[in-house]
């Protein structure tokens, strides 16, 4: 846990943070380490700060009374801490320094720009961002043309000794001076590293920016034709440890490398494709090098899509996790590669993230999110949830006009890049550089993302929480210190409520209560005794019967769970479907869902220092709809033409998801029951970040094909950033199954509903 310079006080206006039970406790205003000191009738007090969603508010002291010997009643919402569990280390959370991010900073006024970064990474008076991405020659999002690496070549010509590599890119583009700015202000700042493509000699088509064709007998379907070299393998190698070794000079410490990004991107600025037999051997070619110039540098594989991990049923994803198989050709051992890597970096734009987690528990590997289009706490909870050591994302400064950067989407290899600049316009990132004023002002989402940064380290390791509550969701963190009895824990709450919500943390038989303000993250620090698993039993928990209920009704279990040691036991649920609870200290299950399907609840029984896991078989038979309420997207009884995972985990979406990868053909359908006939208004959530309208993009039909309403789906400037259409439709009465029609694709669904007019 970071130390704190500044004192945390109490006294925030209409938030009180009413503490039950003990904990043995301490927290210091300054955040230091410390050791317990006894619970007892007057307690001992946490430290805890909030911010809003709207930006008014960060990083504010809430009030805060001690802890007491009385758990008292339930709350609105339970977050049990299980440190019997341990998950992934915290690596850091940041954003991308490519040129087009430090070019709009370097326009600013210089005590502006200072202040810009101080606000970013101060641990005190910033959001405390820590980790920094830093690109290997260029990216896509540069202001300064051409594309270029560190060791061009004339064509023809080649430089196996690399004596004409150089950095001096980055020292006059300004990144090795706003590097300098960011140690300044937060000297526990890391940076890891990417390349797009090795130099343009080393590649089949000589050249250092991507080139793109068709697929043999496809029309729409493209592929990389610029290839990393067999034989050049080994010196790819040698320039990632000259880049090492150059930012070294200047005092810059990389503590990671990515092996490149987005391999085999069908684009047509900087790319490259690399075979998965290609990879495996600069893998081991990369260890092989930083071992012989004794860099402890790590080495991050994959650094693409979750889609592109691991499927092995579908053809269209690249399926890279055979890096870690024996090649084909018997000639690299898999495991002599899965023991090279040192972690697997992910990017979300396509698939579940989900397999996070899953890479995570099968490979034993660090899993980091080092690229995400937007920053903001809602998906960094979820994602650490889901074992995300890190959360980086790409190009967050832009200026007023969204710019200046490169980057298309165009499969074209001539496109007029002078035209691309004009177009290509990144609005309301992170930082929005005044470059007219010499201002910057920020997203209202850099609140929330300091709750996380300003308080955790690289010392700290995630421990397991329950699943989301009463509209509060949880991760938590304990200090990782060998030899010391009292850990410092950080508790980050979101609480995504219009209204406050009186919430209990439980850490074995004791817990604290805070009402948590509306919309809002906040922060809690203690530090606690943790219990020893040495000598101690691990309760046991009943098995339970499946149940079967009906949408939209109720049903409620009891977990039976005992502790021969006689331990106080708490009851939690591992990221339960909307509609089931579990009280923590009862083991009462309340299940009301509003989804059909089936699905396996989890649940966990703990003492603090061991615990024990069940699962009960859920069933929830279809109901329709009635009119008037919502139709979650997700909540379909039968689809057509949807794979993979197209059921989308969105913080600030309905129901906490949405459907996604519309495309031409594809349908869902719904159960609705409407009261009587006629003409109804069918609002409709949807979302298109392509940044045009999709005109007639989805209809509603009923049961024999007919179309009832059309709908055109206009940009809303975001995929996760939805909007309500409205449009009529003339309904039968009674019972029915309705059909959404994807006519062109090109949104995503949060809900629909059909309402009186």
């Amino acid at each position: 846990m970071r130390q704190r310079a500044a004192t945390l006080v109490a006294g925030t206006a209409g938030l009180a943070l009413a503490l039950a039970a003990g904990i043995s406790t301490t927290a210091g205003a300054s955040g230091n380490h410390g050791h317990g000191h006894g619970g007892g009738s007057k307690g001992t007090p946490v430290e805890a700060t909030w911010s809003d969603t709207s930006g008014s508010t960060q990083w504010v002291p809430l009030d805060a009374s001690r802890f007491t010997t009385d758990r008292g009643a339930p709350a609105a919402a339970t977050v049990v801490v299980d440190p019997a569990v341990t998950a992934q280390r915290y690596s850091g959370i940041g954003i991308s320094l490519d040129e087009t991010s430090v070019s709009n900073l370097w326009k600013l006024p210089k005590a502006e720009r200072e202040a810009t970064i101080k606000k970013l990474v101060s641990p005190t008076q910033g959001a405390g961002l820590d980790q920094f991405r830093l690109t290997i020659g260029t990216p896509d999002t540069i202001e300064h043309m051409p594309f270029t690496s560190y060791d061009e070549m004339p064509a023809g010509q080649e430089d196996w000794d690399l004596t004409h590599f150089s950095i001096q890119h980055d020292v006059t583009y300004h990144i090795i001076d706003t590097i300098k700015l960011i140690q300044k202000y937060n000297p526990r700042a890391t940076f890891f590293a990417s390349a797009w493509s090795a130099p343009n000699w080393m590649k089949t088509n000589g050249q250092f920016a991507g080139e793109v064709a068709l697929l043999p007998g496809s029309t729409t379907t493209y592929y990389q034709v610029g290839k990393l070299r067999d034989d050049a393998i080994d010196v790819f190698a040698r320039y990632y440890v000259k880049f090492l070794q150059a930012y070294a000079a200047h005092g810059i410490p990389v503590q990671a490398i990515t092996l490149l990004n987005e391999p085999g991107m069908d684009v047509v600025y900087p790319a490259m494709d690399l075979s998965v037999l290609q990879q495996q051997k600069l893998i081991l070619a990369v260890k092989k090098q930083f071992a012989k110039a004794h860099l402890g540098t790590k080495l991050w594989v994959h650094d693409f899509n979750f889609w592109d991990w691991k499927n092995p049923n579908d053809a269209t994803t690249k399926n890279y996790y055979r890096i870690f198989e024996d090649s084909p050709d018997g000639t690299i051992k898999g495991k002599d590669v899965e023991k090279a890597a040192d972690g697997v970096a992910f990017h979300p734009y396509w698939g579940d993230p989900g397999v996070m987690k899953d890479t995570a528990e099968q490979t034993g590997k660090p899993v980091y999110m080092t690229e995400s289009g937007g920053i903001d706490g809602g998906t960094i909870l979820d994602y650490m949830r889901l074992d995300a050591g890190s959360y980086n994302a790409w190009t967050q400064i832009t200026d007023q006009n969204g710019g200046t950067l490169h980057w298309t989407d165009q499969r074209n290899n001539h496109v007029d890049w002078d035209q691309v600049a004009k177009t290509s316009l990144w609005k309301d990132r992170l930082v929005t550089a005044h470059t007219d004023t010499g201002t910057s002002t920020y997203n209202a989402t850099l609140g929330g993302v300091g709750q996380f940064a300003r308080y955790l380290d690289q010392s700290d390791v995630r421990v397991q929480s329950s699943g989301a509550d009463g509209g509060v969701k949880s991760v938590v963190y304990r200090e990782d210190t060998p030899g010391k009895n009292a850990k410092e824990f950080v508790a980050v709450l979101q609480n995504s409520n219009a209204t406050p919500t009186e919430t209990k943390v439980v850490l074995g038989g004791e817990s604290f209560t805070a009402t948590l303000p509306a919309s809002s993250f906040s922060t809690f620090r203690w530090t606690s005794v943790v219990p020893s698993a040495k000598g101690d039993r691990a309760p046991t928990l009943g098995a339970v019967a499946p149940v079967s209920v009906d949408a939209g009704s109720e049903t409620t279990l009891r977990l039976q769970g005992k502790d021969a040691d006689g331990d106080a036991l708490a009851y939690y649920g591992l990221d339960l479907p909307a509609g089931v609870t579990v009280d923590a200290r009862t083991g009462v299950v309340r299940i009301a869902p509003t989804r059909a399907g089936t699905s396996t609840l989890t649940f966990v029984v703990t003492d603090g220092a061991k615990n024990t896991t069940t699962t009960v078989d859920l069933t929830v038979n279809p109901v329709p709809t009635p009119v008037g309420d919502r139709v979650e997207a997700e909540a379909f009884v039968g689809q057509s033409g949807f794979s993979g995972s197209f059921v989308e985990s969105t913080p600030g979406t309905s129901g906490g998801q949405d459907v996604g990868y519309t495309a031409a053909g594809n349908w869902l359908t719904y159960l609705v029951d409407v009261p009587a006939a006629g003409t109804y208004q069918v609002e409709w959530q949807v979302a298109n970040g392509t940044g045009a309208a999709a005109p007639g993009a989805v209809s509603l039909r009923d049961g024999s094909g007919a179309s009832l309403t059309t709908v055109d789906v206009p940009a809303t400037g975001g995929w996760s950033t939805f909007r309500t259409v409205t449009t009529t439709a003339t309904l039968a009465a009674g019972k029915q199954t309705l059909t959404v029609f994807c006519n062109t694709g090109g949104f995503n669904l949060d809900y629909w509903r059909v309402v009186p007019q």
